[in-house]
């Protein structure tokens, strides 16, 4: 995702109607009761959850730019307000910052961390957000120095082949810096965002900078930072060149804790995850999603945006995927990109617009805990579910066991009567060709987990949000002999926790 266009639009607007938090006011689950469907007219679809451990899940997490230093102009009250709502509400425990390689060296020996330290140091950013329950900072490098850019072709400038070391260098010299100078210590890092975009990285490159970085950020007495990589926009063919570059090296290989993609019109798939899946069916590296939203305008009440953001995080699950951040947490208000956001704020005076994304994924996270073990679940109509080029699944689901031995199932819905509109970024016949199925239908949807089906009756408590329900608590089902019935709306989610077993 281009971060210059939010750089451009950073004059705090008006926000249009819908739910305002107002400071120290807490969102949360709706208290009104959700009222299931009782009528389905969608054709019957079987889950089959299979019996064995997969990925553990590592959390929630979003990016904030704060580009335009904003946030710190807030009282020490809206800044806990708006911290709250994003980290300790939703359970997001990782932290996403930009890192501009052009502004930290713009001349060739610059080492210029004024406005990284703008953005989330001196803002108090960071504090916050430890405050609120994050542990783990994940640094995006992006954009490239003029002089380590080779000759532009249809926009986009490669990294010229004699400044690859350079660059690994430059990352890691900018990671001990900001150690030494401030104390934040990064604990994962990219090796640029997106390096299929604007500024281009070939695989061979990818693969020297992962080795080069590994080993300048060793020397440094950095061995607690992790890598990730490729941070690709799409899982598609370039992707797996990229991956199929990094596993033909050991010590590429070796050197990465996990691969990165991001979720946008094409998701984690079967084809990504076999690249990290062991003979006993366990996960080998960790999968980080580090990427995904939508863009456009939006106003509140928004469920085709949020029900396609919790039926992409529920492909990812079903593929491996160990973390999930989204593209921007909070934001400055601009009424034409707010679908970037989960949460859009202005400051004079505050306030702070919750989208309907906010719900679903706090229902989410409150369904999964971090360190839930997923299980690979197989659709009887849609087979793994996959969320890829073309025509998107009817009904996505994904099935975990959570620390404390209980069990949580998500479902999402995305059938509509019409897509028309939900990508911003993308024409209408676009939103057609690639959104999901029509007219929205409600399915009868029955879960069958292996692992219980010899447990006796299992009570599932669901919450749904969808139509006018937010993250509201529904009724209370029973799994018999490892299976339940449910029926699941047109764009909606619903989710199942199961007691302590």
């Amino acid at each position: 995702m281009k971060t210059q266009q939010f750089r451009s639009n950073l004059v705090a607007l008006s926000l249009v109607g819908g739910i305002i938090v107002i400071p120290l006011q807490q969102a949360s689950a709706q208290t009104t009761p959700a009222v299931p469907p009782t009528v389905a007219n969608g054709a019957p679809i079987t889950i089959t959850v299979a019996a064995g451990e997969r990925q553990t899940f590592g959390g929630f997490g979003a990016s904030v730019g704060n580009w335009g230093g904003t946030y710190q102009t807030l009282s020490v009250a809206e800044r806990t307000e708006l911290s709250r709502l994003l980290w300790h509400d939703l359970k997001f425990n990782t932290l996403r910052m930009w890192f501009d390689t052009d502004r930290y060296a713009p001349t060739r020996g610059a080492h210029d961390l004024s406005d990284f330290r703008r953005m989330y140091v001196d803002s108090s950013l960071i504090s916050d957000a430890r405050k609120q329950g994050v542990t783990t900072l994940l640094l995006a490098p992006e954009h490239l120095p003029d002089y380590m850019k080779g000759p532009m072709a249809d926009g986009k400038a490669p990294l010229k082949e004699e400044e690859v070391a350079n660059y690994a260098v430059m990352v890691a010299d900018f990671i001990e810096r900001l150690k030494k100078e401030t104390g934040v210590e990064i604990d994962v890092t990219g090796i640029q965002n997106e390096p299929n975009v604007n500024e281009i990285f070939s695989e061979a490159q990818l693969v020297s900078i992962v080795k080069q970085l590994r080993s300048e950020l060793d020397k440094r007495g950095l061995q607690n930072v992790k890598i990730i990589a490729s941070e690709h926009a799409s899982v598609d063919g370039l992707f797996y060149k990229q991956l199929d570059a990094l596993k033909a090296d050991p010590t590429a290989w070796k050197d990465i804790v996990g691969i990165a993609s991001h979720s946008y019109n094409m998701a984690a798939t079967a084809q990504a995850a076999q690249y990290i899946a062991t003979p006993d069916g366990r996960s080998a590296k960790e999968y980080w999603m580090t990427e995904a939203s939508d863009n456009g305008s939006e106003t509140p009440g928004n469920n085709a945006r949020a029900i396609s953001l919790s039926a992409r995080f529920l492909n990812d699950m079903n593929h491996r995927v160990t973390r999930w951040v989204h593209f921007l947490g909070f934001e400055n208000d601009d009424a034409k990109d707010n679908a970037t956001r989960i949460i859009a704020y202005s400051a004079k005076p505050y306030k702070a617009t919750v989208f309907q994304k906010f719900y679903s994924y706090q229902q989410l996270a409150n369904t999964f805990d971090v360190g839930a073990t997923f299980r690979a679940s197989q659709s009887s109509i849609e087979g793994d579910m996959a969320w890829t080029y073309g025509k998107k699944p009817r009904i996505l689901s994904a099935s975990a066991k959570n620390p404390d031995g209980s069990w949580g199932i998500g479902i999402s819905n995305f059938t509509a009567d019409s897509f028309l509109g939900v990508q911003g970024w993308a024409d209408d016949d676009w939103n057609s060709s690639q959104g999901g199925n029509t007219p929205g239908q409600t399915f009868p949807v029955t879960i069958r987990i292996e692992e219980l089906k010899n447990a006796g009756n299992v009570p599932f408590v669901t919450h749904r949000t969808g139509g006018t329900s937010q993250n509201a608590k529904g009724e209370t089902l029973t799994m018999k002999n490892g299976a339940l019935t449910i029926n699941v709306a047109p764009l909606e989610l619903v989710t199942l926790r199961s007691n302590i077993r």
